[in-house]
């Protein structure tokens, strides 16, 4: 089972990047303006099952909006680079293999 990460780092003066690692890649996904909330809870990387739960927003509309920014991008990534980060694109992967 392979873990992915996601975090962000500050890239420009009021620009954070966000980016997806798993063990043997590091891919860009997306910038967006810095927020200190977003930049405290991604700053570290999150696990990618903890980086979807909007609880850990606390009714942060920054957070909130960014955790809703990440699904749609990592599909984009899922497809531009032929890999599979979410379970569901795991499972279709193996269905797909076996028929």
């Amino acid at each position: 089972m392979t873990t992915t990460t996601i975090y962000c780092r500050p890239t420009a003066k009021g620009i954070h990047s966000f980016f997806l690692e798993t063990e043997d890649m590091k891919i860009f996904l997306f910038s967006q303006p810095y927020r200190k909330g977003v930049g405290k809870l991604f700053g570290n990387g999150l696990m990618l099952s903890e980086a979807l739960k909007y609880k850990k927003a606390h009714n942060d509309n920054a957070i909130i909006k960014t955790i809703s920014k990440l699904p749609t991008y990592i599909r984009y990534v899922e497809k531009e680079y032929g890999i599979a980060v979410f379970e569901k694109t795991k499972k279709l992967e193996k269905r797909v293999k076996a028929a």
